[in-house]
């Protein structure tokens, strides 16, 4: 190889210079020169999403404002009365015979008859007053005082223990004189639910109870019918004999009439004859259709009060009631139920004092 090719191929050999880095300038000479590229920059990082505000609830629509009920009178003064009855079957679980007042005059049915029932005449009742005090429109608390009568038409009231169906038996009959009262005092819870309420007549019906206590006055008194009860008839004088031999014969004081014992007397002295009504020497009291001398009865020396009366018993009351209030001043009121005996009456009431709202 010649000199001048070996320095060819050394100079072809050796590291060649870096090319210069494009100007990409146009070609014309009066275009502006180009702006290198800058380097691209990563994209920013988005911001991070903003954390939930607290969600709050949102109001619920108010509702509507109800009307409060219109006031009412709480308050409450009246009287009550009506009339009690005890009803004769329920008396002939324990008597044989016995008298009531059924408030129905002096006839006596079939029923009655067979349930011992010998006579009936007047009606007992009750009158009292009351302060009424409504709790609400529906609930009522009543307090009354007042006073019960208890009387009984006269006549032989006997055991149904000591009668065993022999004429011989009747002679433990007791001619009776019921002649009690009660004072009560208690008080009522009755609930009424309203049938009409408009705005000037208000009607209830229901019913509650009642608890209170009765003072008894008054007293009952017996005196024995005596040994050989037959009849005495005043101004006529005895009656035959044998006319007083069954339970339904003591209906009758001129079959059955009660006759002076020295047994039951316990002084053992006879009375006057002269001393009574009809002197008579058999010693019969006088009697008419309507009962036997009171006299003659207290001569014979054992016309007794029972005793054995409690001074004071409990009152329990059971009630029926419906209750009409007009223009919520003046109250109509019909009750009826069961407490020392069944009832049925009724009461007026004056309403005052609109001091709270309705319950």
């Amino acid at each position: 190889m010649t000199g001048a090719t070996l320095g060819l191929v050394l100079t072809l050999l050796e590291p060649a210079e870096p090319l210069p880095e494009p100007d990409y300038a146009p070609t014309s000479s009066k275009a502006p020169a180009a702006r290198p590229i800058p380097e691209s920059s990563p994209e920013p990082e988005s911001p991070p999403e903003p954390a939930p505000e607290p969600a709050f609830d949102e109001p619920e629509p108010l509702a509507e404002a109800k009307e409060p009920e219109p006031k009412f009178n709480r308050h409450g003064v009246g009287g009550r009365a009506g009339i009690v009855i005890v009803p004769t079957w329920i008396l002939s679980q324990w008597v044989e015979t016995q008298t009531n007042a059924l408030c129905r005059g002096d006839s006596v049915g079939n029923y009655a008859r067979e349930k011992g029932l010998l006579r009936t005449d007047g009606c007992n009742f009750y009158a009292g007053g009351e302060y009424v005090y409504r709790y609400s429109r529906v609930l009522d608390i009543v307090g009354a005082v007042g006073y019960m009568n208890a009387k009984l038409p006269e006549g032989y009231w006997l055991d149904k223990a000591r009668y065993i169906g022999t004429p011989e038996s009747l002679l433990s009959a007791d001619y009776t004189e019921v002649d009690l009262g009660m004072v009560f005092i208690q008080a009522d819870f009755i609930a009424r639910a309203p049938i009409v309420k408009g705005e000037n007549i208000e009607l209830g019906i229901g019913g509650g109870g009642g608890l209170g206590i009765g003072i008894i006055t008054g007293d009952i008194y017996r005196t024995a019918i005596g040994s050989n009860p037959n009849g005495y008839v005043p101004g006529q004088g005895p009656t035959a004999t044998d006319t007083c031999q069954t339970p339904s014969d003591l209906a009758d004081f001129n079959r059955c009439t009660p006759r002076y014992d020295v047994n039951e007397d316990p002084d053992n002295v006879p009375p006057d004859p002269n001393d009574l009504d009809d002197p008579n020497n058999e010693l019969y009291a006088s009697c008419d259709e309507n009962g036997c001398s009171k006299s003659d009865l207290s001569a014979f020396g054992y016309r007794n009060a029972s005793g054995g009366i409690p001074p004071v018993i409990p009152v329990v009351n059971l009630i029926l009631s419906a209750r009409m209030i007009i223009k919520d001043t003046v109250g109509i009121t019909i009750n009826g139920g069961f407490n020392t005996g069944f009832y049925f009456g009724g009461s007026l009431t004056y309403f005052f004092g609109k001091d709270f709202q309705s319950r």
